[in-house]
């Protein structure tokens, strides 16, 4: 993955430099040729690139990291719930008030351009090729079964079967109105696209470019 990850950085630097697109100024002004620019990425195609990982709080506990794998891994860059409105090109979120560490629980209202707002969530896209963290390991479609099997053994834990009317209950609920009771029906479905789709289709902002 890190040299997978080297390679797709380098290869974005030599795109942005033949497009022009690097500010090289001052002491840099000298990478301004294809050449120069290429000696000056060859030592770091030769070297390990080691991910950087931060070492946990004090008094740091198994559910304290648990909890922020699972936002991590399944959550977003920010929830529906910080989000206040829209209106007029701009956005209004919620986010913590100060720099220790977890924030505090007072919050304040920032604002930006929805452009700003785009591209900022944009930054959190995986390039292409790339596949989140939760399908690695023994998360992964193909091991996910069998790791979870040794996970409960390991625990002692018995993975219980519900009975036939324990299904036939659940299934009740799911299609009938928890308040009245009164059987539901599906009129219409709006699913919303992801971020592959919108950033991929026709309505892609100017400032988002494939490495």
């Amino acid at each position: 993955m890190r040299v997978d990850f080297r390679d797709r950085f380098l290869k974005g630097l030599r795109l942005l430099h033949r497009k022009g697109e690097l500010k090289l100024t001052g002491e840099w002004e000298n990478l301004n040729t294809r050449a120069a620019f290429d000696d000056w990425l060859k030592p770091l195609e030769e070297i390990s690139w080691v991910t950087y990982i931060q070492k946990l709080p004090e008094n740091s506990s198994p559910e304290h990291v648990v909890k922020y794998l699972a936002r991590y891994m399944s959550g977003g860059p920010i929830s529906d719930r910080r989000l206040v409105s829209h209106n007029d090109g701009i956005v209004t979120f919620s986010a913590r008030v100060g720099k220790t560490h977890g924030g505090s629980d007072e919050t304040h209202e920032v604002r930006l351009t929805g452009i700003e707002f785009v591209r900022g969530w944009s930054l959190h896209i995986l390039p292409k090729g790339f596949t989140k963290t939760r399908c690695f390991g023994g998360f992964s479609n193909h091991h996910r079964k069998r790791y979870m099997a040794e996970c409960r053994k390991l625990l002692s834990i018995v993975k219980s079967t519900p009975t036939d009317e324990a299904v036939s209950s659940e299934a009740r609920r799911e299609h009938r109105c928890p308040n009245c009771d009164i059987a539901l029906r599906l009129v219409s479905r709006i699913d919303r696209p992801g971020w592959n789709v919108v950033l991929n289709g026709p309505h892609r902002p100017d400032f988002y470019n494939d490495a």
